[in-house]
């Protein structure tokens, strides 16, 4: 994103603000990003599409280890496994397919 916003003739910092945006505030529109201009967030809606994902099944085992099968836009499948352990979360396995 940063990158975009320089190639724009913008400040890089603005990548930094959509981000924040995207996945510490969950926005579902660039509408609701009252921190960039009018003009920005209607730039922003002509470059880029942010799709909505939908949880179809989600599994929880006793040891904390979830597993999700996520719906994306295009009805493709995506599954998850979030292993926690006592140090970290051990990373993500995706399985792209159709229910």
């Amino acid at each position: 994103m940063r990158d975009f916003f320089v190639s724009q003739g913008d400040k890089a910092f603005r990548g930094n603000q959509v981000y924040e945006w995207l996945w510490q505030k969950s926005a579902h529109s660039f509408d609701i990003m009252t921190n960039l201009s009018k003009e920005t967030r209607d730039m922003l809606e002509e470059n880029f599409v942010i799709n909505h994902i939908k949880v179809d099944q989600m599994q929880r085992s006793s040891d904390g280890t979830i597993k999700n099968a996520v719906r994306l836009h295009d009805d493709l499948v995506v599954e998850s496994v979030l292993i926690p352990t006592k140090t970290r979360t051990h990373g993500l396995c995706f399985k792209p397919g159709r229910l």
